[in-house]
């Protein structure tokens, strides 16, 4: 039953969570993207390319996890 119960909470809360991550959550914003790469001595294009590498790889797991 408890399994029950989070299944279906999951399959509520996934959609949310899964936009709020991917528009919000994963996303550095550009005054702290510029910041690190210039700490870095990086372009800010290689900072965005790490970025969007953690943010699919974090959307790809959470997706195919269940409860």
């Amino acid at each position: 039953m408890r399994q029950t119960i989070l299944r279906w909470a999951w399959q509520l809360l996934k959609p949310t969570l899964l936009m709020w991550l991917q528009e919000r959550a994963l996303r550095l914003p550009a005054h702290q993207r510029d910041a690190l790469a210039q700490r870095l001595r990086l372009p800010a294009q290689s900072i965005e390319q790490v970025e969007n590498a953690l943010r699919q790889v974090v959307l790809y797991r959470l997706e195919r996890w269940e409860p």
